[in-house]
């Protein structure tokens, strides 16, 4: 009789196929690492756009509350509400920062949630320009005011958000001339 060498059959994995299989699982978990810290990074900007079209909400508001006349929006700027420097931050033409408002002599403070979060934060730019609406016979009919809400954002630069109103004057209103300025 004769005896047949049966050859063992090795079950599992080599050493090779392992060290391919993690290789692909690393890859495949530093991928959902950078979606996550990307993620996160959307999350945060999501989160400061929000505050700070509150902020711009809530200056607007508060704009709503002051006289015509008040001294925050006396300050008119020289370009037209439609030239693309008007919503432009940097431009000085016109434009008041929310801080040099606030420690203007005899008036009280305009906000209280956004002062109160430009200043703990230290990461919002708060700035509005006034343009006068001239009536057809040349009086002040209302003014358009820009509210501008500057940011950082992930990218190293900044993100703006504007809101719009119009404060209307209270003389110029039932004298039958004055149009609705559209924002």
């Amino acid at each position: 009789m004769q005896r047949r060498h049966r050859t063992a059959r090795v079950r599992g994995f080599s050493l090779v196929e392992a060290m391919a299989a993690l290789v692909v699982f690393t890859i495949g978990i530093l991928g959902v690492l950078q979606m996550n810290v990307l993620a996160s990074q959307q999350n945060g900007l999501a989160r400061r756009q929000a505050t700070a079209s509150k902020m711009a909400r809530d200056l607007v508001d508060a704009f709503e509350r002051l006289p015509f006349e008040h001294p925050v929006l006396s300050t008119e700027s020289d370009l037209a509400h439609t030239d693309p420097r008007f919503e432009d931050f940097e431009q000085m033409n016109g434009r008041m920062l929310l801080s040099d408002a606030v420690t203007l002599a005899g008036v009280r403070p305009l906000l209280g949630a956004a002062h109160a979060s430009m200043s703990t934060e230290d990461v919002y730019e708060v700035a509005w320009r006034v343009a006068p609406v001239q009536g057809a016979d040349g009086t002040k009919e209302a003014r358009r005011i820009l509210v501008m809400v500057r940011f950082p954002s992930t990218a190293g630069n900044h993100k703006q958000v504007n809101v719009w109103a119009v404060k209307y004057n209270p003389q110029a209103i039932g004298r039958g001339t004055s149009a609705v300025p559209e924002i």
